[in-house]
């Protein structure tokens, strides 16, 4: 009775033809099989590799304390690729009517377009779990074997279907809402959701564990543990084992919470999400029945042109726009960028390269990349108060002679936007020239040869050094009519900026100097760094106010 009474909820046309497609699929054999050889080698091969004793990952509570650890990786991996299954299903099912344009049979039979989405969803999820019934099978097994506790498997065996329905509900309402069925902006609201909770436990968990208090290379794993605790695999996980979940999570949260209870807390935000994301799949098919040829062509917006879609109508400053466009599509830019590559690799690897004899013992490699990481940031603070003004002494100087400043001036822009989009333009530009660096401070940091708040200070450092850089070449470009004038004193006020004791020389030695005494013999004298850092700010702000006053009075 109760069967019926479920089945008498789902479509019964839909249902149909799915299941003669799903017997056809699995008779077949060959996606079942590879997808079963996957779950297999993920969860019985990949994830004890990595997570078991001696593994790559190491962990202050490890797996393999549980007795049943390897069967409790196999059932978790079943439920999460339940849910990838029927994602996957749900995409195809929806793309498949669309391509053989069956959607107007749908709609010319008497169904009910909310019960007809539900039932897609319903349908994708079955056959997610149909894809992992036989590793779901072996791991129930092995679980029982290991003498796992049967409402512990009860609890994986309810997770699988929730899991799965939270796939299929996702992958039906991400195909309407690629094609502008569905508004994105539903969305919104459950990622803003999901951050909240993600930013809540992280901070819960620094609060317990008094991270504030400790080092700050900690703080990445207390957010990857708060994002875990969102992630299928270790609420699953906790399912059948108590202990991990309690060295792992129940001391780091500070609550009184079983392992069943987060679990059961875990199935009911499943439940909260496909729930959402049927409603959203509900919603786009009722658009679909209002109007079927929707799905034909992508709808434009009132007054939006054929084409426009797939055009980049840029930032809201049109300078800024322009100067993006127009830079990026020069053979300079190009250059630029390979030979400041160049410039940023050779200042890690030469020191890397001296040192190379010394990299067999830990200490001296660790030495050695202390080096790097000081040479590193020399050279991209030097090459970031190099080139930054040569690019933005001229901007101004190059409309001048073009004959298009008069114009610019003319538009209902003030100098001051002006200004800023060609500011930002340069900027955006030069931000290319630190990307090379990013993996070279990893591998710095990662060999210890500097920690977190070291990189993330020089990176701010470099940023501040090129945003006050391209504005003095700016400036100068606003205010003196000939370029070779703007870029003399372009260069000679950046060098001052630069090279002054207490400016980002100054700073970038004391952040990234080898030797630890060295870098507190120039932390003492931070106070020149702050009376510097005000004064530059005063100049700055009296360049910015003469160019504008210039660029908007001047005769040109």
């Amino acid at each position: 009775m109760q069967e019926s009474w479920f089945l008498n909820q789902l479509d019964e046309a839909v249902r149909i033809i799915e299941l003669r497609r799903y017997r056809r699929i699995l008779a077949a054999g060959r996606l079942p099989f590879v997808f079963c050889i996957a779950v297999f080698l993920i969860g019985w091969v990949l994830l004890p590799f990595l997570l078991g004793p001696g593994g790559l990952v190491r962990s202050a509570a490890p797996l393999s304390l549980d007795p049943g650890w390897k069967a409790a990786l196999l059932l978790a991996t079943c439920v999460a690729g339940a849910g990838i299954g029927a994602y996957l299903r749900a995409q195809a099912l929806w793309n498949q009517e669309k391509r053989l344009h069956t959607f107007h049979t749908w709609l010319l039979s008497r169904q009910v377009p909310a019960r007809a989405a539900v039932t897609t969803v319903a349908m994708s999820a079955v056959f997610g779990m149909a894809l992992v019934a036989i590793p779901l099978a072996v791991g129930v097994a092995a679980a029982l074997l290991t003498r796992t506790a049967w409402w512990q498997v009860l609890l994986y065996l309810g997770l699988t279907p929730l899991c799965a329905g939270v796939g299929g509900a996702l992958g039906a309402a991400a195909f309407f809402v690629s094609h502008n069925l569905a508004r994105r902006v539903s969305f919104y609201p459950t990622i803003a959701a999901l951050a909240v909770l993600v930013l809540g436990l992280w901070l819960r968990i620094e609060t317990v564990e008094k991270g504030w208090q400790r080092n700050w290379d900690e703080h990445p794993q207390r957010i990857v543990k708060a994002i875990s605790l969102v992630a299928p695999v270790s609420p699953v996980y906790a399912a059948s084992s108590p202990n991990w979940w309690n060295r792992t999570f129940r001391q780091s949260l500070g609550w009184e919470i079983s392992h069943w209870q987060a679990s059961l807390l875990y199935a009911l935000l499943l439940a909260a999400v496909a729930a959402f994301g049927a409603w959203v799949a509900a919603r786009g098919y009722l658009i679909l029945v209002e109007d079927p040829d929707a799905l034909d062509e992508k709808p434009r917006e009132v007054g939006e042109e054929a084409g426009e879609e797939f055009y980049w109508k840029g930032f809201r400053n049109p300078v800024w726009t322009r100067d993006i466009r127009t830079r990026l599509r020069s053979k300079d830019t190009a250059e630029f960028i390979f030979f400041a590559s160049i410039a940023v690799a050779a200042g890690a690897f030469v020191p890397l390269i001296m040192t190379a004899s010394d990299l067999s013992d830990p200490l001296q490699t660790a030495r050695a990349a202390r080096n790097v990481f000081f040479w590193l940031t020399m050279t991209l603070v030097a090459l970031v108060a190099l080139v930054a003004p040569n690019l933005t002494s001229d901007v101004v100087t190059q409309e001048r002679a073009q004959g298009s400043l008069e114009m610019l001036i003319a538009t209902p822009m003030r100098p001051r936007e002006i200004m800023i989009g060609k500011l930002l333009g340069a900027v955006s530009v030069l931000s290319l020239l630190i990307s090379p660096s990013l993996p070279l401070f990893g591998l710095c940091y990662l060999f210890h040869g500097a920690d977190g708040r070291q990189v993330l200070l020089v990176y701010a450092l470099v940023v501040v050094t090129m945003v006050v850089s391209a504005f003095i070449g700016l400036a100068q470009s606003s205010i003196w009519p000939k370029a070779g004038v703007a870029k003399f004193w372009a260069y000679g006020l950046t060098a001052i900026f630069v090279a002054f004791p207490g400016g980002p020389f100054w700073i970038a030695a004391a952040a990234a100097a080898p030797e630890a005494a060295m870098r507190q013999q120039l932390m003492d004298g931070r106070g020149i760094s702050v009376v510097w850092t005000v004064v530059c700010a005063f100049l700055v702000a009296l360049l910015w106010g003469n160019a504008c006053e210039q660029l908007e009075y001047s005769e040109y």
